[in-house]
């Protein structure tokens, strides 16, 4: 019985929570817009207060709802990977999920190329030599690595694909680990010489050289040139 309970209870959270989602889009509501309060929405949807917050939580979790003070529950500008960043700071991907989010990784980058060529600023290219690290050396701190292709992808001005970076960017450290990438790594553009081509390049020298800054990364998931 106690599990035919929780069944219900479930069934009816999600009822909730679809039904939340529906006003949410019928409403044509926008982030910081106000949803009603949970007795309101109890009583419209004919349940209890303690399913309404089970429906509520969910939206939470998702990164949609949340609450504040002395205003009431308020739609979030959703973000698109919620469920896919709990999962990678959880360290739940094998090897080959992590080579394919190196895929994806250098695939979003150099799709960015264009967008962060066209909307560079004299301000933004000085906090992107900022967080460039050593100027001669092509191996970096994994955190100076990942400022620095951060800040690239901030300049592109797209927020779900830095939402979108920034998870892979946390599953991209082991292969970052990896020795033998480390020493290839050697070889390749360093990050100065990357601002250099961005600042006084051309769009397709911005992007070959980047893609060049790539090559260790892309043997390791044996992507041919």
């Amino acid at each position: 019985m106690l599990l035919d309970h929780e069944l219900k209870t479930s069934t009816l959270a999600d009822g909730v929570e679809d039904s939340l989602l529906a006003y949410m889009q019928k409403a044509n509501l926008s982030p910081g817009d106000l949803l009603p309060k949970e007795e309101e929405l109890a009583v419209h949807l004919n349940v209890s207060r303690h399913i309404v917050r089970e429906g509520v939580s969910r939206l939470k979790a998702l990164g949609l709802v949340e609450s504040r003070k002395k205003r009431g529950m308020v739609m979030k500008r959703p973000c698109a990977f919620t469920g896919l960043q709990k999962l990678a700071e959880a360290n739940l991907f094998g090897i080959r999920d992590q080579k394919e989010f190196m895929e994806l990784r250098v695939v979003l980058e150099l799709g960015m190329c264009d967008f962060v060529f066209l909307r560079k600023t004299p301000e933004k290219l000085a906090h992107l030599r900022e967080v460039a690290g050593l100027p001669n050396s092509s191996v970096q701190q994994y955190s100076t690595e990942i400022d620095f292709h951060t800040c690239l992808m901030e300049i592109g001005g797209n927020q779900i694909a830095s939402q979108f970076r920034t998870i892979l960017a946390r599953v991209f450290k082991p292969l970052y680990d990896n020795s033998n990438a480390k020493k290839t790594l050697l070889k390749t553009p360093t990050h100065h010489e990357i601002c250099a081509v961005l600042e006084r390049g051309t769009s397709e020298e911005f992007h070959a050289m980047l893609r060049q800054h790539f090559e260790p990364y892309l043997a390791q998931v044996n992507i041919k040139q």
